[in-house]
């Protein structure tokens, strides 16, 4: 029930977007990589990031470490046009350890812990490598606003593991306009405003690169001449461009028979030779994960 509603406050505020998406800039994207301390200590590869991607008509206007400022249409407090200024959301990405699930990261990283609940729930938090989908990965997400009739901050905490013990937790902020005297961008409720934007931002969020190989699948084919399967990570994404090799047992060691690399869908393919007891190693970037043994060859 909570995904569903934040299904629909997703696609309401995406439909105010769309009315006045004329003339809209294009989406900013800041690129966060995870902190080396916590990517050391739960052994995950170096190139692994973090992507931000900016509700439409917000850009850009300063970046400091793991922190920063998108700014977007302007507002003006209604009957008084010179009090005015530009919406805004600030964001940061941290790295918690803590133990325990998603939704109580994402609780425990308000800082507003003085404001009321406004929603929570599950989000499915997109995992790509390059352009190309591989999974997603369960997160869950909390949003806060002050108890005050027509205040229009809010607070929006999206957190997702990417190891035991380890999750990315990135947190909103919208706090101009500060309230419901102010319409944004001509039409838009200040509150209304803010609470969307903060959905959008919160649903942009997604993981850039592959884990770390976990599981091989191996099975043979065409008679046991060729080995099939996929590699995949913790959490059953595929593993893409890892290099794979099909290795035979023979008097107690394994032996290095054929190799390559899975594909855009983390599956491979082997040739097999002699008949014989055979395994798939999977490696990438210094991690690797074995197969189960096999019976395959001519």
């Amino acid at each position: 029930m909570r995904r569903f509603v934040l299904l629909i406050s997703l696609l309401v505020a995406l439909g105010a977007l769309a009315g006045s998406s004329q003339g809209a800039r294009s989406q900013t994207v800041e690129r966060i990589r995870i902190s080396d301390p916590a990517r050391q200590a739960h052994q995950l590869p170096p190139g692994l990031l973090v992507e931000l991607a900016s509700p439409n008509r917000y850009e850009r206007q300063s970046v400091s470490g793991d922190a920063g400022r998108w700014v977007g249409p302007r507002f003006e407090q209604t009957g008084h046009p010179e009090n005015a200024g530009f919406a805004s959301l600030d964001w940061t990405v941290s790295f918690d350890q803590r133990a325990g699930e998603a939704q109580a990261v994402a609780h425990a990283n308000i800082e507003h812990t003085g404001w009321s609940r406004d929603q929570f729930g599950g989000l499915s938090i997109p995992h790509v490598v390059g352009t190309q989908d591989v999974g997603t990965i369960l997160g869950a997400y909390e949003m806060v606003t002050p108890s005050t009739p027509g205040d229009a901050r809010f607070e929006g905490v999206v957190a997702f593991p990417l190891d035991t013990n380890l999750h990315a937790v990135i947190r909103f902020e919208a706090l101009d306009p500060p309230d419901d005297t102010y319409i944004v961008n001509g039409s838009s409720v200040a509150s209304s405003w803010n609470r969307g934007q903060v959905l959008v931002a919160l649903a942009g969020a997604r993981l850039q690169g592959n884990l770390p190989p976990k599981i091989v699948a191996a099975r043979p084919f065409r008679r046991g001449r060729t080995v099939r399967g996929k590699v995949v990570d913790r959490f059953l994404d595929a593993v893409l461009g890892a290099r794979v090799s099909l290795e035979r047992n023979a008097g107690g060691s394994w032996t290095k028979v054929s190799g390559g690399k899975t594909n855009q869908r983390g599956l491979y393919t082997l040739r097999a030779k002699r008949r014989g007891t055979y395994r798939v190693t999977a490696r990438l970037s210094g991690f690797s994960a074995t197969s189960r043994e096999i019976r395959a060859g001519r």
